[in-house]
């Protein structure tokens, strides 16, 4: 019969015929509104995955950020300090080289004149201005005031503690962030009889070892303390603890050239102060004294014994021992990630499995126009 639907629903020619009355544009529409809506929560639910990965991606930089900063920022001190140790040799050897009458030697002269001048001055006048390095006293010399380029006035090297560090006027906060610093009131770094050259540094800033490992210093040990126009070499004779306000225990001892080291302890507090006199090589052995630095010669020398200390070995160690911890445990999630990225690039079943959804997402819009289709008829 012409109006007879066949089971299972309408077709085609029978809708021709006006039969099953069934409005196929409004149907197409639906359909197409359904695939729009599927299309916008996929995209929204893309937008939610690569959110939540940016986030992680942001806490695992910020986390390796925070871990390796320490050693960058000590690489980029390292390099700034690099470049201002250049600067000074290549002044030194422009120095060396230029004629007396020049006027930028003549400049250099008169600062080395007046270091000379202020070193007797605090000798004869018993230092009466000395304070601790943290009191933050004005350096007696400006290098500006001499038309000098340098910010720094020679540089320190210490091979048992692997440091090389500029070497500044005045213990302020800033020359003891880039370095170490000429105490107030203490011998300018030129040597001399009747001078002490007292230096102070951080135990320690920001990953920069500065003065950390001074413990490590032992009798016999060289220092090497370079200004602007020579080379000084000193060995250790003693190494002791005092308490901050224990002034009269880094003052000049007369007769001696000498460089005293001083740094906060016990590390990562400052409670005391960590020093460590120097005696001149050169006038060892003018005066005929070896270099072993007998007790009998440093006592004579330094007439000074100290407080009781605990030391600080066992905490740097742990400081470090955290820090390579950290570093092997970041490597570690970094080698993870990147193989698990190589797998999901490389992977022949990420590729089936992304295909297999694709095929059920059609299967499943097939269904639903069909029990969209039913309903309507």
């Amino acid at each position: 019969m012409a109006g007879t639907v066949p089971a299972g629903g309408c077709c085609r020619k029978y809708s021709s015929a006006g039969g099953c009355g069934r409005n196929y544009p409004a149907e197409t529409k639906e359909i197409k509104d359904s695939e729009t809506q599927e299309k916008a929560q996929r995209r929204m639910k893309s937008v939610r995955r690569i959110c939540f990965r940016l986030l992680i991606l942001a806490f695992f930089i910020s986390g390796a950020l925070m871990l390796m900063y320490p050693h960058l920022h000590s690489l980029y001190a390292e390099f700034c300090n690099r470049k201002e140790i250049d600067m000074i040799e290549r002044r030194k050897k422009r120095i060396e080289e230029q004629e007396p009458e020049d006027s930028a030697e003549k400049r250099y002269l008169q600062l080395y004149e007046d270091m000379k001048t202020y070193n007797e001055e605090i000798f004869r006048s018993g230092q009466s201005g000395l304070a601790d390095a943290w009191s933050l006293t004005q350096p007696p010399f400006q290098l500006s005031d001499y038309d000098a380029p340098e910010e720094a006035v020679g540089y320190l090297f210490i091979e048992t503690m692997d440091v090389e560090l500029p070497l500044y006027l005045g213990a302020s906060e800033e020359n003891l962030s880039r370095g170490a610093a000429v105490l107030g009131q203490t011998s300018m770094p030129i040597g001399g009889e009747n001078s002490n050259c007292v230096i102070a540094a951080h135990r320690g800033w920001k990953g920069i070892p500065m003065f950390r490992d001074i413990e490590l210093l032992c009798p016999g040990d060289k220092v090497t303390l370079a200004n602007l126009w020579e080379t000084l070499e000193y060995r250790v004779v003693k190494c002791i603890v005092i308490t901050p306000d224990d002034m009269d225990a880094v003052k000049i001892v007369e007769g001696a050239d000498m460089v005293t080291l001083v740094t906060c302890h016990p590390y990562t507090q400052n409670y005391q102060r960590y020093v460590v006199y120097c005696r001149r090589e050169q006038a060892e052995q003018d005066s005929g004294d070896e270099k072993s630095g007998g007790n009998d010669a440093d006592d004579l020398l330094i007439p000074y014994e100290g407080v009781e200390y605990e030391p600080s070995g066992d905490e740097i160690r742990r400081e470090q021992l955290i820090n390579y911890a950290g570093i092997a445990l970041f490597a570690g999630v970094c080698a993870v990630l990147a193989a698990a990225l190589m797998k999901k690039i490389f992977s022949k079943g990420g590729k089936d499995g992304e295909k297999r959804k694709n095929r059920q997402r059609k299967k499943r819009r097939k269904r639903r126009k069909h029990r969209d289709g039913i309903k309507k008829s």
